[in-house]
């Protein structure tokens, strides 16, 4: 069975691709050539580096694709086979947490990221890769833009500009490629000789602690050896933990007491903060200690410009534009309410119940959805700002109740033991309650439940429009309708 490399998976071959003969390179409106490398030095070890790099991939990397289609006043969220690509798994090695981190980090460590789409015959996608390239160059052939990569030190392809979705950070002057490195380069050189020096430093204070002198005449080396030896064996090596030893007349020890100059504490903090600001982020973000105001700086600067560049990117590149015309499109979304305080938590349930749906409140917190929640509850207090005026004054339209009187006859065919509503609003029958319809009970009810303190417990009545309702209250939200009749002023 012949093995099979990652290079022939993506890009169906183990062959490298070689230049059309009339292939030339593309050149820009600045005369440059469009040439993509990656800085050959080993910067993405560095501990700050990383952290930084760490705390916007992780972050990143849990904003969640979706497929939306918003054509014609109608607005899908559709599940298909692209759909899991993005949001499950876009390649056969890896899941989309893997891949988004992946994308990210590239992006942020070299202002550059490519992902190469893989299609099938009916061009549709069948796995989204992300690029780990050495070079790449843009080349223009047969009116369309190309680009070649070059992996390590022997591999190479040549694929359309258009099979990669490409993501850019410090956009360069050409407005095609991301922005250089050499600015963070300068810096990590700076850390590099602080680091140096204060190891340096470390070094030199633990090697010479003092120095040995013999009264004696002109030594031999050997002498001199044997005489500092016997001195570390005697006083050092030989378990004493007394601290204190012992010379004659002849000998004489002096201690050394070296202070190497190290780097200050704001020429550290200095370094420290140019990398920090580099990345767009600080101290917070990066150790996981931000508070809530400190996250939405660092989501509305930092992580929000991602979603963005990629929702555009890989609808721009995913579908053509007979698919974009009927409203397709590729959307990043994250969920910031997660990461708020538990009292704003605590405020968001109580009130915002009327515009999110049960499960949209339970993501807030990191509860699994219900089988039943995708409703929004609301209350009393918000209802349909067509009927408003109506519902808050009490004023009617006299049609209106005409036809809602026609509409309820025809629908329950009443008669004198018509089926009426309980303090719900659910139908039952008998015990002199009188049977209203859900619009005319829901305003009776909220001009009944908006007063508690005006009513007494047993026989009142409500004046709406013409109408005057009589009722039995027994409590708060409590009460049984028990006539109707038509008022007169």
């Amino acid at each position: 069975m012949a093995r099979r490399s990652l290079f022939s998976r993506l890009f169906g071959s183990d062959d490298n691709s070689k230049n059309p003969q009339n292939a030339t390179e593309f050149t820009l409106l600045n005369g440059d050539k469009a040439v993509f490398t990656k800085y050959n030095g080993d910067f993405k070890n560095d501990t700050d580096i990383r952290a930084c790099v760490d705390a916007i991939a992780r972050n990143g990397a849990k904003m969640h694709p979706k497929h939306i289609r918003n054509f014609a006043n109608k607005f899908e969220n559709l599940t298909g086979n692209l759909y899991k690509i993005l949001a499950k798994q876009p390649n056969e090695l890896q899941n989309a947490y893997q891949f988004y981190y992946q994308v990210i980090s590239n992006l942020e460590l070299y202002n550059d990221s490519f992902i190469y789409m893989q299609r099938d015959k009916d061009l549709k996608i069948t796995g989204l890769y992300p690029l780990d390239f050495s070079e790449g160059k843009l080349y223009e052939y047969q009116n369309k833009i190309w680009i070649k990569f070059k992996f390590g030190r022997s591999k190479e392809r040549f694929v359309p500009y258009d099979s990669c979705i490409h993501l850019t950070r410090f956009i360069s002057d050409n407005g095609i490629i991301g922005g250089s490195t050499i600015p963070i380069i300068k810096t990590l050189s700076m850390k590099h000789v602080l680091d140096e020096g204060i190891i340096n430093a470390i070094k030199t204070t633990q090697s010479i602690k003092g120095i040995i002198k013999s009264t004696k005449a002109m030594l031999k080396p050997d002498d001199v050896k044997r005489m500092r030896d016997q001195f570390v064996k005697d006083f050092i090596n030989n378990g004493d933990k007394s601290g204190i030893g012992g010379l004659d007349a002849t000998s004489d020890f002096t201690p050394v007491k070296i202070e190497p100059t190290t780097a200050s504490d704001s020429q550290i903090k200095s370094i420290d903060s140019k990398i920090l600001s580099y990345f767009g982020v600080n101290e917070a973000i990066v150790q996981s200690k931000y508070n809530e105001d400190e996250w939405n700086a660092f989501y509305e600067s930092v992580l929000e410009p991602i979603g963005l560049q990629m929702s555009l990117e890989f609808t721009n590149k995913i579908f053509t534009p007979t698919e974009k015309y009927f409203g397709n499109e590729i959307v990043f979304e994250s969920n910031r309410l997660q990461y708020v305080s538990n009292n704003t938590k605590i405020s968001l349930l109580r009130y915002a119940n009327n515009i999110m749906t049960i499960n949209e409140l339970r993501e807030v917190f990191n509860l699994a959805p219900r089988e039943d929640g995708d409703k929004i509850m609301q209350d009393l207090n918000h209802i349909d700002s067509d009927i408003a005026n109506d519902y808050q004054t009490g004023n009617d339209n006299q049609n209106n109740q005409n036809n809602e009187e026609k509409e309820e006859n025809k629908k329950n065919k009443e008669t004198k033991s018509n089926p009426n509503h309980d303090k719900h609003g659910k139908f039952t029958t008998g015990g002199g309650k009188k049977k209203l319809s859900k619009k005319e009970y829901g305003r009776l009810a909220h001009l009944i439940n908006s007063n508690p303190d005006k009513w007494k417990k047993g026989k009142n009545s409500q004046i709406i429009g013409d109408k005057e309702y009589i009722f039995k209250y027994n409590s708060y939200d409590n009460f049984n309708v028990i006539g109707r009749r038509k008022y007169k002023k």
